[in-house]
């Protein structure tokens, strides 16, 4: 008994402190951010009560509608500034401003390797760890197949449809998920796993992005971190996140001890050795940096974890939701259908590559709407100014977390006109792929380094698919092309029937 009030205590204590301070201190941030119009504050919370836990970006997105494109928020000790459309995004990000918002803004929630990951990392190590994955992905290796997304799509196809006129593929985004991850682990590992273990992978992949995605007190309050702890225990985001980390350490492990037996590292300058240190996994990559000593040790996990996460979730779910609409609006399918025959004389398209990408305009305009209208992150991780800097008229504060709000400025009616809110390619008539505008994989130093990845994967396994299937929906309720709140927007689960093309 005594333990329980002593612990109510201490939080009242705690609470009354913390009230004293907001209402009779004013931060240097605090202070020239006040300016910035945004929701009314209370003390200790700010506008966090406000805030709809399990869908912060249509949150976020109210408050822009209501206070416009630069706006602040409070949650709890943090300050925010939230920037909405493409001249304010492009002004701070990739233009005027580059410099000051390039740093990455560290949450609670993201300190666990924010030394050691290309994600969380900032300064000289992150353009290290970046630059790795970078050039591993240009698109002279995409053409030259490093992927091999060729051969996993065929085998896909070959697996699920066999010999049948029509397939009814259950759980079709899941289908997609299990693509990703193996095409992933041998971009990443060089491994193909058996199929009990890539599921594992796939759920414990989509634990944590449906968990990560939600909003996290201790992010803004750290002393709601044992609630937090709980709720993410109970979610089993911890457990699926180590379980990854350690399934990459045995690989890792494989690895050293290869390079320890065969001493690959010594002067061979042979055309032949270039040709496999070519072709080698990402993993070998970062071992050979750690083995220089660019890298440390811990960055091969932890960045090999990211480059995982991301590219299986974003890519999978993005690709599922354009299936989606591509089933909802069967005269687009027709469309591409046409552009991949009149492409096709040779009746190749099956190996086709990423360098074909340029002769075929419709597609690249359906992959930029399908970016717009299904942006696979809506919030991105944060951002923090280095400097005080104004924009659009606000003076914003050395230190401010800065969100950009992607689920806005690709909707909104504002920069998009009145159709913003229809999946309408024509938008993007003749438009070169992730045309100007589009913030879909980021902007700025800091945006994602496997766009280009995704791109191929995208293209690739669309005129594969169209080329190859029709796809219908077996029913007569439309795909559910919103999808759900994570940290990337996650594809609800729908079937679709899949009839071979003669």
């Amino acid at each position: 008994m005594n333990t329980i009030f002593t612990i109510i205590l201490t939080i009242t204590i705690l609470v009354l402190s913390l009230i004293l301070k907001d209402l009779l201190f004013e931060g240097r941030i605090k202070k020239i951010n006040k300016l910035i119009p945004g929701p009314s504050t209370i003390p200790v919370f700010g506008n966090l009560l406000q805030i709809n836990a399990k869908d912060f970006p249509k949150s976020v997105n109210d408050f822009y509608e209501r206070y416009g494109k630069v706006f602040r928020l409070r949650l709890g000790s943090v300050e925010i500034v939230v920037l909405t459309g493409p001249e304010v995004i492009d002004e701070c990000f990739n233009k005027k401003h580059r410099e000051i918002f390039k740093e990455r803004y560290i949450k609670f929630s993201r300190f666990l390797g924010k030394d050691y990951n290309i994600f969380s990392s900032n300064g000289d190590y992150h353009y290290v760890l970046r630059g790795i994955l970078t050039s591993e992905i240009t698109t002279r290796k995409l053409n030259n197949g490093r992927l091999e997304s060729n051969k996993f799509i065929l085998e896909m196809f070959s697996n699920l449809c066999k010999d049948n006129k029509e397939t009814l593929v259950k759980n079709t985004p899941n289908q997609i998920r299990i693509l990703a991850v193996k095409l992933i682990l041998n971009f990443t590992l060089g491994i193909e796993e058996n199929d009990e273990t890539i599921l594992i992978i796939v759920e414990k992949i989509k634990c944590i992005f449906e968990a990560a995605g939600l909003l996290i007190y201790s992010d803004y309050l750290p002393f709601l971190f044992p609630l937090d702890i709980k709720s993410m225990s109970k979610n089993d985001i911890i457990s699926s996140y180590f379980f990854i980390k350690d399934f990459i350490g045995i690989k890792l492990d494989a690895i050293k001890i290869k390079y320890e037996k065969e001493n690959e590292l010594k002067n061979e300058t042979t055309d032949e050795t270039s040709s496999k240190l070519n072709n080698i996994p990402i993993i070998e990559n970062y071992y050979k940096n750690y083995l220089d000593g660019s890298i440390h040790y811990d960055s091969i996990l932890f960045s090999i974890s990211d480059i995982i996460f991301a590219a299986v979730d974003s890519t999978s779910n993005g690709f599922s939701l354009l299936i989606g609409q591509l089933i909802n609006k069967p005269e687009i399918q027709d469309k591409i259908y046409e552009e991949i025959m009149r492409n096709d004389e040779n009746n190749n398209t099956n190996n086709i590559s990423f360098a074909d990408h340029t002769k075929y305009p419709y597609i690249i305009s359906v992959m930029n709407e399908s970016y717009r209208y299904n942006s696979s992150v809506p919030i991105t991780e944060p951002n923090k100014t280095t400097e005080d800097v104004e924009v659009n008229g606000y003076k914003i504060a050395k230190g401010t977390m800065i969100i950009k709000n992607l689920r806005g400025t690709h909707l909104s009616k504002e920069f998009w006109g009145e159709d913003a809110l229809e999946f309408k390619p024509e938008r993007f008539k003749n438009q070169p792929l992730n045309q100007k505008g589009l913030f879909h994989f980021g902007a700025g130093a800091r945006a994602c380094p496997g766009g280009r990845f995704t791109e191929s994967f995208t293209f690739t396994f669309l005129v594969i698919m169209l080329k190859n299937f029709k796809i219908v929906n077996p029913t007569d309720i439309p795909i559910d092309v919103e999808g759900e709140v994570g940290l990337a927007m996650q594809c609800k689960p729908f079937d679709a029937l899949f009839i071979k093309r003669n």
